[in-house]
């Protein structure tokens, strides 16, 4: 059996920088929002090609995940993608290992900021078309 706390350590690192990115990523949606009812197109094309940085950040390291994921072995690779799932197993989940624990909470802190973002999102794109 592998030991896959390197693996764990090293995901947590990824997730961490993937809510910072996402955590830009609303900042910048609602600079967006701001932008817009100024009508000024040049810092409306600013903060939106700010906005597209993060998320590429963002998919970046979503195949970074991907990419450490694969190098793991069966079912130590399982179980860590369950903990990334939206609704991960809770009694999969060990209460006494921190990374697990981080892994979940991180993710699930960042799914959270990422249905804010699609919320503010879909205003916005109703103001963009007049509604």
């Amino acid at each position: 059996m592998e030991n896959i706390t390197p693996f764990m350590e090293e995901i947590l690192t990824v997730l961490k920088e993937k809510h910072k990115q996402m955590d830009n990523l609303m900042t910048f949606t609602k600079e967006l929002e701001k932008v817009l009812g100024t009508g000024d197109p040049e810092s409306f094309g600013r903060v939106l090609s700010m906005r597209q940085g993060s998320m590429t950040a963002i998919d970046t390291l979503n195949e970074e995940i991907k990419k450490i994921l694969a190098r793991m072995e069966l079912p130590s690779g399982e179980k860590i993608k369950m903990l990334l799932e939206p609704e991960p197993l809770e009694e999969l989940i060990d209460p006494n290992c921190p990374l697990e624990n981080g892994i979940m909470d991180t993710n699930r802190m960042t799914l959270s900021l990422l249905n804010k973002i699609v919320k503010l999102d879909e205003e916005i794109n109703k103001k963009i078309k007049g509604g």
